[in-house]
């Protein structure tokens, strides 16, 4: 059934040869890649490019990986649009390439480029489709001295503990694939480095992580689907090469098929679609492969179907979120009853569920609810898809005068949608209250604006478990007012936007003498999205904004996205610009100051009691943590390496020295009075002393010797920063107990015991560290 080319078999040299300007582009993308990593760790807060640093075994060369949020790819301004990016520098200081995967690429009709009519107009033969198989995706590149590197999107395998890693399994398979023809990996690694070749593959093996769609073991293994030239630009070999490679390497081929236009493809696609299977399957769908007109470019796009595939994902996700105790979305009717069934089943046999989060019993489960279906004579046949989203809810994500309320205010007189604005809550429980009335508000509208800061994980994640607890099916949008700009930027911006609005705002006013130091505490504590965050995976879609950019920009963008999304109309440009005055209009007629209580009461324009004082610091402690294992290796760096694999340091970090919850304490009042006429004016300056490095299996801290002046003291008994915490259930707080229990305060920090699962590491000398007193705010 494969379409194979008639022409002589392919060489590689006749394909394409890696040039020394394409080193060179490389080299210059990666030092870009550095300096932004350098600015954010410089200023804090998250780019959209992330760096992660492994070394690897057993060539001891150090490895960055590259990982970029998922919903930046749909924006220009991303320095590689490539999608999974390791590099390295050699020993004459140059960066290269090592592993060099796909540039991301989208379904059909989810950006304008893979509309069908974009497709024919800008793309050119020839058109190689591929099947796409449902597993996980191995990356295989060379080192020097023949030394083989097997990683998967983002990670490398030995750095995972407990469970194997996806790279480790893939390098598994990859032992067995070139066992069977002869082959060694050095011989692999040998001749990937000297070409500058990255071989792409899918990993599919239902004994290690079953996914949708089964794998038996005679059809287990690594399916190469891509060699990938390690270059800036995406530059990938043809299909019928990749295909010759995977046979002579041991691989398993992918199904590939060639296509001369644009309409054949799509008539192809569609007729698979409504067989519903590739000979004789169930297939996810397909990934096709051409060429940008006139420029040569490789471009991708997938048809990717949703039936069976989607629903039965759907099965698998709804498991998941009722194995957490949560009530799960759907999308198709027959997940309905798929939801009473598997409650019960969880209910009667919980046993069937004892693998599943770690994916294992996916398809049993499944097959077991089919044969359900059968038994109670209810069809098999995929339903109809309904349309999911009836509500929808926009979340600002944003900081103090990013425009949020202005933009809500906007939306709300051109489409009539809700507004809730949390700073016209006066109860007591303000969150409570602010959720409870926007539940309330989807009533009478179809689309809410929770006008809100919701600059923290906490804040997002309480408010979309409210939401999807009381109707799992509202849509969520971020709007995100995306900080990975200098913060000193910002910060001018933001302040002088706040001074300009005066009075119009319920409680904080230019009147108030620490308003920039309020603005700033929020800045400070901002935690970016993230699309790889359990909190931030809610977010059905993301609006970037940009801060910079003034109110109508800003309120333009929002509404072409929308239009997408909702299918609302563009107003004209007389409502627009009518809603705009509206909004820069807006007066509150609400006041508020919150007491040493917490109360809130009208007619006032103080500013809101911060959380708590603390010093934060303008210092990577990731990458100093980072090289201190590096120069340690006895030392035990399973938690921070679960941290790196997990993504799960702290967007940033501080020492706490009182917090309002130890208001009742007289020391705490006595402290909190400082530091509050500590901070008036210029936010005072400290340097801290760290001594030790102190983790579990659940949180890494670094201990606090001393501070300078001595007369900035912390109420925690054991001072600390918490570099991070392994996943969303372990609070930050809980560091506290951990040191509590190894650390005698009463002695002045001497270790009253250690109990097998805490290590103590004391540093080989103090780290030294300026930062600053201030105020932080929820």
């Amino acid at each position: 059934m494969t379409e194979f080319s008639k022409a002589k078999k392919i060489k590689l040299e006749q394909i394409y040869t890696v040039t020394e300007r394409d080193l060179q582009t490389a080299h210059e993308l990666i030092q870009k890649l550095h300096e932004k990593c350098r600015e954010k760790g410089k200023k804090r807060k998250a780019a959209s490019i992330r760096r992660s640093e492994y070394t690897h075994k057993p060539s001891e060369i150090t490895i960055s990986s590259w990982k970029t949020n998922d919903w930046d790819y749909k924006k220009r301004e991303v320095l590689t649009p490539a999608r999974g990016l390791f590099t390295r520098q050699t020993d004459e200081h140059r960066y290269e390439i090592v592993i060099r995967g796909y540039d991301k690429f989208f379904n059909i009709g989810e950006v304008e480029k893979t509309k069908w009519e974009s497709i024919i107009a800008n793309t050119e033969s020839p058109y190689e489709i591929t099947a796409k198989e449902n597993g996980c995706i191995i990356f295989i590149g060379g080192l020097p001295n023949d030394n083989i590197l097997v990683t998967s999107k983002h990670s490398m395998g030995e750095l995972q503990n407990v469970v194997i890693a996806h790279a480790q399994k893939g390098e598994e398979w990859l032992d067995k694939h070139l066992n069977q023809v002869g082959k060694s990996k050095q011989d692999l690694a040998r001749f990937l480095y000297t070409n500058k070749l990255t071989a792409v593959a899918e990993l599919c093996d239902d004994s290690f992580e079953e996914h949708v769609l089964p794998y038996t073991s005679e059809r287990s293994g690594l399916y190469l689907h891509g060699l990938n030239y390690n270059t800036a630009d995406l530059k990938t070999c043809p299909s019928e090469y990749v295909s010759e490679f995977a046979k002579e390497w041991g691989f398993i081929p992918i199904i590939y098929y060639i296509k001369n236009n644009a309409n054949e493809v799509k008539e192809f696609t569609d007729k698979v679609k409504q067989d519903g299977v590739l000979n004789g399957r169930p297939i996810e769908g397909f990934v096709v492969r051409t060429k940008i007109k006139y420029t040569d470019q490789d471009f991708f796009f997938k048809v990717k179907y949703e039936e069976p595939y989607l629903m039965y994902r759907e099965w698998r996700e709804i498991t998941k979120t009722l194995l957490n105790k949560k009530e799960p979305r759907f999308t198709y009717p027959t997940s309905k009853y798929y939801i009473s069934w598997t409650k019960e089943k969880i209910r009667t046999e919980p046993d069937l569920f004892k693998e599943y989060q770690h994916n294992h019993g996916i398809i049993h489960v499944r097959n077991l609810f089919l044969e359900h279906l059968n038994k109670e004579g209810m069809s098999q046949d995929i339903p109809e898809r309904r349309e999911l989203f009836r509500k929808t809810l926009l979340v600002p994500v944003a900081t103090i005068g990013c425009g949020k309320t202005t933009i809500a205010l906007a939306l709300a007189s051109l489409f009539n949608f809700g507004h809730i604005q949390n700073d016209n809550i006066t109860a007591k429980n303000t969150r409570s209250e602010f959720h409870n009335s926007i539940l309330k508000e989807f009533e009478n509208k179809d689309v809410v604006i929770a006008d809100r800061n919701n600059h923290l994980r906490q804040l997002r994640q309480t408010l979309t478990d409210f939401i999807t607890n009381h109707d799992p099916n509202i849509r969520i949008i971020a709007l995100y007012c995306n900080h990975s700009t200098n913060l000193d930027e910002i910060f001018q911006i933001t302040s002088q936007r706040v001074a300009l609005r005066g009075e119009n705002h319920q409680s904080l006013t230019p009147d108030n003498p620490q308003y920039k130091s309020v603005i700033r505490g929020f800045l400070d504590t901002f935690e970016p999205l993230d699309s790889n965050n359990g909190v931030d995976h809610y977010f059905n879609h993301v609006i970037d904004l940009d801060i910079n950019n003034d109110v109508r920009t800003n309120l333009l963008f929002i509404i072409e996205e929308l239009r997408s999304i909702l299918g609302i109309e563009k107003p004209d440009e007389s409502h627009i610009d009518a809603a705009i005055e509206l909004a820069m209009n807006y007066k509150p007629n609400i006041r508020k100051i919150v007491n040493r209580k917490g109360s809130n009461r009208k007619n006032s324009a103080k500013q809101p009691r911060p959380c708590y004082y603390g010093i934060a610091f303008d210092y990577d402690f990731n990458n100093f943590l980072r090289k201190y294992f590096h120069d340690h290796p006895n030392v035990d760096h399973t938690t921070f390496m679960t941290l790196t694999q997990k993504n799960r340091f702290r967007p940033e970090h501080h020492v706490t020295l009182v917090h309002i919850v130890d208001f009742s304490s007289k020391e705490c009042k006595v402290l909190w009075k400082e530091y509050e006429e500590m901070c008036e004016g210029e936010l005072p300056q400290v340097q801290v002393f760290f001594d030790k490095l102190v983790f579990d299996s659940r949180i890494m801290a670094l201990v606090v010797k001393k501070i300078e002046p001595p007369s900035v003291k912390s109420m925690n008994k054991v001072p600390h920063v918490t570099i991070g915490t392994i996943d969303s259930s372990v609070k930050p707080r809980e560091t506290n107990a951990m040191l509590e229990s190894v650390f005698d305060y009463m002695l002045q920090g001497k270790i009253k015991k250690k109990g097998e699962d805490v290590k103590v590491i004391s540093l080989d000398s103090d780290l030294i560290i300026t930062g600053r007193v201030q105020p932080y705010y929820n």
